[in-house]
């Protein structure tokens, strides 16, 4: 019997281990949910939690077992985020989350209907643009009046929803329409409009790549499959090769190709990098037919923690290191109990170390670092322990520096100045705690390897002056280092550090009242050069700088958290006070969604031990941002950059933006730059983060070739840049939120500038010329085009040349009627006018009305430059009312000529 209550009071202390966790889930409306978690020991406790709120057993129709949690029927009020927490007598560890989603499958985009050529016996590509999908929507294919689910034949569906045609023959011309499927809902789309294949029957082709039309990049997590698609066509069928960073792939173990596509089975970190395709036929430019792919492999969460358990005595300070790795870099949240830690006076957070200081008794239990990156999340823990008394052993004192400060540094023999007693008693008076010194080091150094950090007492009387100082000092990525000080020394050399490198000191001063509020600062060391004579000489002493007065740092970027409907919680961390302790915190915020707003004082006169504050008076909601001040003797820092925009929660719940902002202004700053301006109006108030502007040249029809820049929802303009010279973008913008994006603005067209290089001289413009580009070989079908091109050049050509001619037949005959008109030796200067006006818009007529006194022969002047007196026309020229007609195989020409001799 005893021997069984100890084995009870053994386990009850025993610290959990998840044996399962929850895993993520998609789920329709209305289907059921299933969710399991088990610990160790069997006697651990389980408990459920959904978006931080425990939940009982009946909580929203919940059905909580021993180790599971039953949802009969998934609603929107179970949808969320929900982890399993395991309790025992030595404290409570939660399990990493699990999303529960809510499966949908959204419509097809309207689209135009796409008309793709490709030459006999290539692969075709029939791309399918699927909706959005939870999960990922499967695709099925019309083909020949057949649905197909999976490759068959000829026909490969690939991984990304496009159908790719081997070997295509005319007997594969036709419509192709593709649909999705959710396995989930069991819902099929289709979508709206299909595309038409067409077979090119040519004698010879460059090679060109139709899949992808440009250059991507790709995202995959390690361990999955990776298929990269690579279609070429021409005549005769190109050679496909693959290379990694330009290192060829035909002899790669972890690859292999499908027709002309490269296949890797499971990715690790060795395979991102840049993948070149490159096609070649034999005909044209082998260089013209390369497409390039950024494959990043991404890296679910790895965490471990240095120690699984510590022990220290009430006062005392410890550390957790955490050790999180990952890609995408995860962020780190520490739990104590299971319960999120905020900073505090005792708490100091980073994504690296925990530090704990003051231990009490509420101390005691599970620590953990839980890593998330969006790939995955795990977490690792440690437990404290906390005692009264007793002295440790070695081993289990951490490294830091507030235990540091703690301890009386030892007193050399011979040493000048007498250290103070450490017994306030002794001392007549009230004795306050020693001020903060005054740091007089800059926060640059030239020197690569060492700095030196000099600094004098607040106060030079009275016995502060012999105060034992303090200091510590890390790499603001590495652990922290720590040094105990005379109260008269007032310089230490930091060595062995790392160049190019940003430190943080911290550096307090302590009397008999205890340790004083440390002064703090940051240094970046200088970059160093390799191979210098006397690179590892030791540092002289440099002269002492003179004091920099100044105001603290900016802190750094605050985090949000909800409190309440109306309130938020704000959090950061301070960086250097630059000698002189911060004396208080300021938190300003304003509103996302307005034009202009200025930042408005939340909370001002925050305590320096206070690095966390309630936000209240918040409208439900709302998007906000928030920044923070800190404030010495010298003044206010800059504030910190703003946070995310935050949206209160409550209230009505908020919909998807529905209109996009509108394009007011839009101008090419040069030839690779576009600037614009926005107007945006909510409806019914909805809160939107940002914006999406995409833009692409307006002579592509593929929605793949949309880039797309992400605006914050408070800026209102923005520049487009590496855009193509004189070359024309469509432009168009949507507003959206945490539920979606709303429908497009308005669209507007821009081209950019020319290169200022590119532009010829006037004197040096190039004549008209015809050129076909390099690689390319005319097809027989491009023949009757060339020829009805050259025809007309060369009309346009004939009619250029005419009109000089004309001219210069119509002032022979103006000199031939002025002779008649007068003798030559009494006439004055004469003048005769031409006024050239098109007829029925064909050609040139010259009209100059005749003085009424004089009878002039009229000319007409045909299209083929003879010259026809008293209007009586040659061959099978008409007259027509004072208009003459000139007929030949492509068109009918009037005209007419008039001149006007003034004598």
């Amino acid at each position: 019997m005893c021997f069984s209550l100890l084995c009870v009071i053994f386990s009850s202390d025993e610290v959990p281990v998840f044996i399962e966790e929850p895993v993520s889930v998609v789920q329709k409306l209305g289907g059921s949910v299933n969710l399991r978690c088990s610990a160790r020991p069997t006697s651990a406790n389980i408990s459920w939690h959904l978006n931080g709120q425990e939940l009982l057993d009946g909580d929203l129709g919940v059905v909580l077992g021993p180790s599971s949690l039953f949802i009969p029927s998934l609603s929107n009020m179970t949808l969320g985020r929900y982890h399993c927490v395991a309790s025992t007598g030595a404290g409570a560890l939660a399990s990493v989350p699990a999303n529960v989603t809510a499966a949908k499958l959204r419509d097809f985009e309207p689209d135009d209907q796409q008309e793709i050529e490709v030459d006999e016996g290539n692969t075709a590509v029939i791309e399918c643009h699927l909706p959005e999908s939870q999960p990922k929507a499967q695709v099925r294919y019309s083909v020949k009046q057949e649905w197909l689910e999976s490759s068959k034949g000829n026909y490969l569906i690939m991984p990304s929803g496009n159908l790719q045609i081997a070997n295509a023959t005319q007997d594969d011309e036709g419509p192709y329409k593709c649909a999705a499927y959710n396995p989930v809902t069991q819902e099929v789309k289709t979508s709206i409009s299909a595309d038409r294949l067409r077979i090119r029957r040519s004698m010879s082709e460059a090679a060109r790549i139709i899949y992808p039309p440009a250059s991507r990049s790709i995202m995959v997590t390690k361990g999955q499959r990776l298929v990269l698609e690579c279609v070429a066509s021409g005549i005769p069928t190109p050679h496909v090769t693959w290379a990694k960073d330009g290192q060829d792939l035909r002899f790669h173990n972890n690859t292999r190709f499908l027709l002309s596509n490269l296949l890797i089975d499971a990715v690790d970190e060795g395979d991102s990098g840049t993948y070149a395709c490159r096609a070649d036929n034999g005909i044209g430019s082998a260089s013209s037919a390369v497409v390039l792919y950024d494959v990043q492999v991404f890296e679910p969460p790895q965490v471990m923690v240095e120690l699984q358990q510590q022990e220290v005595v009430y006062g005392e300070t410890v550390r957790f290191i955490c050790q999180a790795r990952g890609k995408p870099t995860p962020s780190v949240m520490w739990l104590h109990n299971a319960q999120p830690l905020v900073p505090s006076n005792r708490h100091r957070l980073t994504s690296r170390v925990l530090r704990v200081s003051n231990v009490g008794p509420q101390d005691d239990g599970l620590y953990q670092c839980m890593a998330e990156n969006g790939v995955g999340s795990s977490q690792a823990s440690a437990r404290l322990i906390a005692l009264s008394t007793g002295k440790l052993p070695s081993i289990y004192r951490p490294l830091s520096p507030d235990k540091v400060l703690k301890e009386q540094p030892p007193v050399k023999p011979g040493a000048t100045g007498s250290m103070l007693p450490m017994d306030c008693s002794e001392l007549p008076g009230q004795i306050l705690p020693a001020e903060a010194p005054i740091i007089l080091s800059q926060p640059r150094t030239g020197k690569a390897d060492y700095y030196e950090l000099t600094w004098r007492p607040r106060h030079e009387r009275g016995p502060r002056l012999n105060d034992p100082l303090a200091s510590s000092f890390s790499n603001t990525y590495t652990e922290w280092t720590s040094s105990s000080i005379s109260g008269s020394q007032q310089k230490l050399t930091l060595a062995k550090l790392q160049p190019d490198s940003l430190y943080e000191v911290e550096m307090a001063a302590k009397n008999c009242a205890g340790l004083g509020q440390p002064a703090m600062m940051t240094f970046r060391t200088g970059k160093g050069r390799k191979g210098l004579v006397g690179q590892n000489d030791p540092p002289k002493t440099p002269a002492v700088p003179s004091p920099s007065l100044s105001p603290p740092e900016a802190p750094d970027k605050p985090t949000v958290s909800t409190a309440t409907e109306t309130s938020a919680y704000v959090t950061w961390i301070p960086r250097g006070n630059r000698g002189f302790p911060i004396q208080s915190f300021r938190v300003e915020y304003k509103k996302v969604k307005k034009a202009g707003e200025d930042w408005v004082t939340a909370v001002e006169n925050i305590p320096p031990s206070r690095l966390s504050v309630e936000i209240t008076g918040l409208e439900k909601g709302t998007s906000y941002k928030f920044r923070v001040v800190a404030v010495n003797v010298i003044g206010s820092s800059p504030p910190s950059a703003p946070s995310k925009a935050y949206t209160v929660v409550g209230g009505r719940t908020h919909e998807r933006p529905i209109d996009g902002p509108y394009i007011t202004y839009n101008e090419a700053i040069n030839d690779t730059t576009i600037i614009l301006k926005w107007t945006y109006t909510p409806v019914n108030n909805t809160p939107i983060y940002g914006f999406y502007i995409y833009y692409r040249p307006t002579d592509s029809d593929n929605d793949s070739d949309y880039k797309k820049d992400v605006v914050e929802g408070d800026r209102y303009w923005h520049s487009i840049t590496d855009l193509q010279p004189e070359t024309a973008y469509d432009i168009k913008m949507q507003s959206f939120n945490e539920k979606g994006e709303s429908e497009f603005g308005n669209v507007v067209i821009l081209e950019t500038k020319a290169r200022p290089n590119d532009r010829p001289a006037p004197s040096q413009a190039p004549g008209p010329r015809l050129e076909l580009p390099s690689g390319l070989v005319p097809r027989p079908g491009d023949l009757p085009y060339l020829i009805v091109g050259i025809v007309l050049g060369a009309f346009v050509f004939i009619i250029v040349a005419f009109i000089p001619f004309c001219l210069w037949r119509a002032w022979a005959k103006q000199k031939q009627t002025s002779d008649l008109c007068f003798p030559s030796v009494a006439a004055p200067v004469s003048s005769c006018q031409y006024t050239m006006v098109p007829l029925q818009g064909l050609a040139l007529v010259g009209h100059c009305p005749l003085d009424g006194r004089m009878t002039a022969p009229h000319g007409v002047y045909p299209a083929n430059g003879e010259y026809t007196q008293n209007s009586k026309p040659h061959g099978a020229s008409q007259c027509l009312s004072g208009r003459q007609q000139v007929k030949n195989k492509t068109k009918t020409v009037y005209y007419k000529l008039s001149a006007s001799c003034h004598c």
